[in-house]
């Protein structure tokens, strides 16, 4: 039989779990790591109550404690509630600022097979422009995004996405074998940044970057696409830092838990699956 709880302990136990809960949210600021002394000092705590507060979210695994360093972080209990939260819900809005921003077509995607899958797409203000839609699927190997969720992987299982040699020369600036596109990806390891340059179709150009969540269905990355006419060096740049900004606003500043990994639940429901390619100002690929 259940223990009925005092109005008195009640208020214990609520205040109990609002001390936990200011615990954890100290972690999700600019200190990923602290020791109980911080906590308390931070939290105006005595440093028992922190203790007993810290020892049961150890034993939970909301927090863990660095054996070396005696320092705390934390723990997996908190990362394993991260794919409920559906990611497409998440980015949705600072994909629509960024596409706001820059005026440019802005997509989510993720890696599905040997193929790039959109999750999310917010259409850009400028007249001529990128249309996409979610479900659609790109190759890998000639575009922007393709190459970012590429370059999250080893390279053995983004040789294996990469699919069979020689990869369809869709221009000719297209990349067509693995001893040229091996080196692209290294390069996109050391930037953190992925370009297409009308490698997927002429007149179109693509910068992507990854997006850090937590392990689950495979890589992720957000990508900008315009025409090249207007994907000069100094614009470019100016839409990485852009992409470096939308990243940030979706994974709250400092990832999720897991290097470029999408949540479980954020692909299937919202992607159908569908093919296509198109010409700026109609709806097609922004690769």
């Amino acid at each position: 039989m259940r223990k009925q709880l005092s109005q008195d302990e009640n208020k214990a136990s609520v205040g109990t779990l609002a001390r936990g809960l200011d615990i954890l949210e100290l972690f999700a600021g600019e200190s990923p790591e602290l020791t109980q002394t911080e906590i308390s000092d931070r939290l105006g705590l005595p440093v028992p109550t922190v203790h007993r507060l810290v020892k049961l979210l150890t034993e939970r695994g909301w927090l863990a404690r660095d054996p070396a360093t005696r320092r705390l972080r934390l723990g997996l209990g908190a990362a394993r509630l991260l794919p409920a939260v559906r990611l497409p819900g998440l980015a949705r809005e600072p994909l629509r600022m960024l596409a706001e921003r820059t005026g440019e077509t802005a997509n989510l995607a993720t890696l599905d097979g040997t193929e790039v899958l959109y999750l999310l797409s917010e259409t850009g203000s400028h007249l001529l422009t990128l249309r996409s839609h979610v479900g659609l699927r790109l190759p890998v190997h000639a575009t922007a995004l393709g190459k970012c969720l590429l370059a999250q992987l080893d390279d053995d299982a983004a040789r294996a996405a990469a699919g069979d040699e020689p990869y369809e020369a869709l221009t000719d600036r297209t990349v067509t074998r693995w001893s040229k596109l091996r080196p692209n990806l290294e390069r996109i390891r050391r930037e953190g940044v992925a370009f297409s340059r009308e490698e997927y179709e002429i007149g179109l150009c693509s910068v992507a970057v990854p997006l850090d969540w937590v392990q689950g269905d495979g890589p992720v990355a957000v990508n900008v696409s315009l025409p090249a006419s207007r994907a000069g060096r100094e614009a470019t740049a100016g839409l990485v830092r852009e992409l470096r900004t939308a990243v940030t606003a979706i994974t709250g500043g400092g990832g999720a838990g897991g290097r470029g990994r999408g949540a479980a639940g954020g692909r299937g429901q919202d992607a159908a699956g569908q093919r296509g390619r198109g010409p700026a100002g109609r709806t097609g690929a922004a690769a």
